[in-house]
């Protein structure tokens, strides 16, 4: 009976440590699902893939919402003997869906979800140039790209008549301003091209193109007419450009610089400054192109002015009246000369006729 008795207490103890380890491994084969996609961030464009884990060798289903919780799409994925499972192209995002969070939700004995931003917008830039103009010089050009959400790259690339493309070193400065640098070539002139592209986070991609023109030329500007010498306080000045320019700027010592409209037709220009300096004045005429060029040309002109003038005529009339003295002088000699000898000339006659 005692045997009988411990027979059946160990075959009690037995079966209650059987059932408690394989309720045990029960529980621990079971686990509530796990869901992890690809990527975080998805633009137009891309498929949405999913993996994770759950029991092993069992089914799990996988839903997709958008921001306003409507279901896009459903799939189904097997776990393998390990538990993993995958489910590649559930969902590919379009230009039509809504920007914003989506969730993604996975099923196997219990509920599982994880978000995912969808970013269908490519980016807003405002895009401003140092200096601003439509033709530049050689010199350097300062391009900002501002964005109205985060990029993770910007380029720009410059492509001047004749040469070939450049990128332009880039500042980011922050997430959504960055800045280019770009030296113009002295030795490409004509149209050019600036390229501007710019990815935000999630890849959107957004280009833009900007067209301006080089020229590296200084206009030629002269000075065809202007006295050398001058007594008159007023003078002409005439000149001429060798391109279309509004006006030429002359610089005139003692005054302000004077601007001279050019002719647009005739490319000349033509006007009357008052001379202030007496003696030699540098004249000098300036031409700025559109892209800041300069060009230049100067003369001398010899102001006597009045002052000058009175000693000039003082000194004439000083040497004319000497000119008349010696004449006078002269005159004076030769009427002594000739009366001597008319003197001379009568005793002559008066003697011969006494002696007959």
């Amino acid at each position: 009976m005692e045997e009988i008795k411990k027979t059946t207490t160990f075959f009690l103890v037995f079966l209650v440590t059987f059932t408690v380890f394989n309720f045990t491994s029960t529980v621990l084969a079971f686990k509530t699902p796990t869901i992890t996609p690809e990527k975080q961030i998805y633009k137009a464009g891309d498929s949405l893939t999913v993996s994770g884990t759950a029991t092993p060798n069992a089914l799990v289903s996988i839903q997709l919402f958008d921001p306003n919780g409507k279901r896009k799409a459903i799939a189904q994925a097997t776990s393998n003997i390990k538990g993993v499972w995958l489910a590649t192209n559930i969902y590919t995002f379009s230009t039509t869906d809504k920007d914003g969070t989506w969730t993604i939700k996975a099923y196997e004995k219990g509920w599982v979800e994880t978000t995912i931003k969808v970013d269908i917008t490519p980016p807003t830039l405002t895009i401003s140039v140092e200096p601003n103009k439509t033709v530049y010089k050689e010199e350097t050009m300062e391009i900002t790209v501002v964005s109205n959400e985060n990029l993770s790259s910007v380029t720009i690339t410059i492509t001047q008549a004749g040469a070939s493309p450049e990128t332009a070193e880039i500042t980011k400065v922050n997430n959504t301003t960055w800045i280019g640098t770009y030296n113009i070539k002295p030795d490409f002139e004509g149209p050019t091209t600036m390229k501007i592209q710019a990815r935000d986070i999630a890849g959107n991609l957004v280009e833009t193109t900007k067209i301006f023109s080089v020229d590296t030329t200084p206009p030629k500007v002269m000075i065809t007419e202007i006295p050398a010498k001058t007594e008159e306080a007023t003078i002409t000045i005439k000149g001429t450009v060798s391109e279309p320019v509004p006006e030429v700027e002359l610089l005139i010592p003692g005054l302000t610089p004077i601007k001279v409209p050019v002719n647009s037709k005739t490319l000349t220009w033509e006007t009357e400054v008052l001379l202030l300096t007496t003696g030699h004045n540098v004249i000098k005429a300036i031409a700025t192109d559109k892209a800041g060029n300069i060009g230049e040309d100067s003369r001398v002109v010899f102001y006597v002015g009045p002052l000058e003038t009175i000693k000039t005529e003082l000194a004439t009339i000083k040497e004319s009246l000497t000119l008349i003295e010696t004449l006078i002088i002269i005159a004076v000699v030769l009427s002594i000369v000739a009366a001597v000898f008319s003197t001379f000339a009568v005793i002559t006659i008066v003697r011969r006729i006494v002696v007959k």
